[in-house]
């Protein structure tokens, strides 16, 4: 791409926010409420928007997509050869704008100034054909006032130039020359950040600016995953992190550590293995959409999620492989259709209990079963029956269960992981 073409383009971008910093100086900004780089920028955007991070592009972009509204993806500028490694072949690109513009569920944005792409014309079709936004957050000017932001600057710069400087250079040589000023400009406005907001932590990163680079770089790129993004992110709904990124998320103080784990890159790895028979990539992603509704798939991926969590709450200390091991037995779980059908779980106390009504007034009866969904006649009242125990089963299952169940009854001739064991069920 051409020089001129990037200046002007990232002139476009500079006007546009300036005008999100004049907004935010005068009020007229509604934090939670609106988005930058606002809806217009993006293709047929859909909510809930998810953002994906780095170690989530590289290993499970289109496993992703499919659980999401619309997943937002920052292409980074990178040499042809690395960028393939790390997101898709240069070949795909025409077919993916043409999924961009038919679904809208991958958005595409710019990470730094437009001009360090200078040079990469495997990417101009994004470009010429989508606008990409520039994906930034909140200013600085948010977090501080101009002398206290001059006074932390100055001061990362100063601990930043010992070693650590040299040591960003070294890496971006050796990967990507380009990324050095995003990475430059990620590592000081982090720094920045944490100070402006007095976060004990920031002793310990400067410490580490000065002893140990290497270090610093990785307690950098975690503290601006988990604390420092998520309160400058003006556009996603969510934030989407690898199993990798959540591990990393432990070196923080316990008070720092996100409030909500969530491994939506593995989960929608497994889901897209378990419910396609195409080969993963694109394709996979297509068909998935394709073969299912996207609520449907949203609330199996959090149902997922949430069994995790409550049966496998250290799962932080564990290895990626048993992630998986976890993931595939709580999908193929035997109880949970026993424990959503009400069969030898303990479903009697349950029935005892609306007996005890049933055997009382009809219309006390009625009024209890009427809070549950059923349409009550004036007659006799069978508590035995198979409706109501199972009804009265997803009451005791937990959600998660009575979700993945749903979710298995409903697509039974079209998954892949059932299909063979659908008349044990």
């Amino acid at each position: 791409m051409k020089r001129q073409y990037l200046e002007d383009y990232e002139q476009k971008e500079q006007r546009a926010y300036e005008k999100l910093i004049s907004r935010l100086w005068r009020g007229k900004f509604a934090f939670g409420k609106d988005r930058y780089p606002p809806d217009e920028r993006f293709v047929r955007l859909q909510r809930p928007v998810a953002l994906t991070s780095f170690h989530g592009a590289r290993d499970n972009l289109w496993a992703q997509i499919p659980f999401c509204g619309s997943l937002i993806l920052i292409l980074l500028p990178l040499p042809k050869p690395v960028f393939e490694r790390v997101f898709f072949k240069a070949s795909d690109i025409p077919r993916i704008i043409d999924f961009i513009e038919e679904t809208g569920k991958l958005q595409i944005a710019i990470g730094g100034q437009a001009i360090a792409y200078e040079g990469l014309d495997f990417l101009e079709p994004f470009f010429e054909e989508l606008k990409p936004p520039a994906y930034s957050g909140a200013p600085d000017c948010v977090f501080g006032g101009p002398k206290e932001i001059a006074v932390a600057s100055e001061t990362f710069y100063a601990l930043a130039s010992l070693r650590f400087l040299d040591y960003l250079k070294e890496e971006s040589q050796r990967y990507a020359p380009r990324t050095f000023n995003i990475a430059l400009e990620n590592s000081r406005s982090t720094y920045v950040h944490l100070k402006l907001g007095h976060y004990a932590i920031v002793d310990e990163l400067e410490n580490l600016l000065v002893d140990d680079p290497p270090a610093a770089y990785f307690f950098i790129h975690v503290c601006r995953n988990f604390i420092t993004d998520p309160l400058r992110d003006l556009r996603s709904d969510l934030r989407n992190f690898a199993f990798e990124d959540v591990k990393r998320a432990q070196e923080l103080p316990l008070v720092y550590q996100p409030a909500k784990i969530r491994f939506p890159c593995e989960i929608g790895s497994f889901l897209l293995e378990k419910l396609t028979f195409a080969p993963r990539g694109l394709e996979a992603c297509k068909e998935l959409m394709y073969h299912y509704d996207a609520y449907d798939l949203m609330k199996t991926a959090e149902s997922l999620n949430e069994a995790i969590l409550a049966n496998h709450y250290d799962i932080i200390v564990k290895k990626k492989a048993e992630f998986g091991e976890i993931l595939d037995h709580i999908w193929n779980d035997p109880t949970i259709p026993r424990r959503v059908k009400g069969l030898d779980v303990g479903i009697p106390l349950s029935i005892a209990a609306v007996g005890s009504v049933a055997a009382g007034p009809i219309g006390a009866a009625a009024g209890f079963l009427g809070g549950l969904g059923f349409t009550v006649a004036s007659k006799l009242i069978n508590v035995e029956s198979r409706g109501l125990a199972e009804k009265l089963a997803r009451l005791r299952a937990r959600n998660y269960q009575v979700n993945i169940y749903d979710f298995k009854k409903k697509y039974r001739t079209s998954t892949k992981s059932t299909s063979k064991s659908s008349s044990k069920s």
